[in-house]
């Protein structure tokens, strides 16, 4: 008995090294530096709004900014613009809010506190329904309306 458990054991630790020479070590943590610049882009996301009187198209806004070395901003710039001034301002208005940032790891110069970061901002989805064209009679806009609800 003592020989299969013995056995047992043995075929075990083979299956644990055949094991851990197949599957990789899971991947080390990342760095200082990249855990710190995640945090900026959730801060970021966060923050991001929609401005109700811009146009429908969307578009990209790249905004180059600066911070200091406890998270707080220094200036902010926009140096590509969507095309439409509400998307713009609020491009540069997300980043004044997103502020304070943390601060950033004493591996980082102070060179290292400028970014630029491109600000997307997705176009607007509409119904497809033009409102102002409907000028369609009762009888005409009752038979859609059964048509869609059947009796409701």
């Amino acid at each position: 008995m003592r020989m299969a458990s013995l056995i047992g054991a043995l075929r075990g630790l083979a299956l644990s090294l055949i094991l851990a020479t197949l599957i990789p070590p899971p991947a080390l943590a990342g760095s200082a530096k990249d855990d710190w610049i995640k945090s900026l882009v959730v801060r970021l996301k966060l923050n991001r709004r929609s401005p109700a009187q811009a146009t429908d198209e969307g578009g990209t806004a790249k905004v180059v900014f600066r911070i200091d070395r406890t998270g707080h901003l220094l200036s902010a710039a926009l140096s590509e613009s969507t095309g439409d001034p509400a998307l713009d301002q609020e491009a540069l208005a997300l980043i004044e809010r997103a502020q304070p940032f943390a601060p950033p790891p004493p591996e980082l110069s102070d060179g290292d506190l400028t970014f630029m970061v491109p600000i997307v901002f997705a176009p607007r989805r509409t119904s497809g329904v033009q409102f102002d064209e409907m000028t369609l009679n009762d009888t005409v806009l009752k038979a859609r309306l059964n048509g869609i609800c059947r009796g409701c």
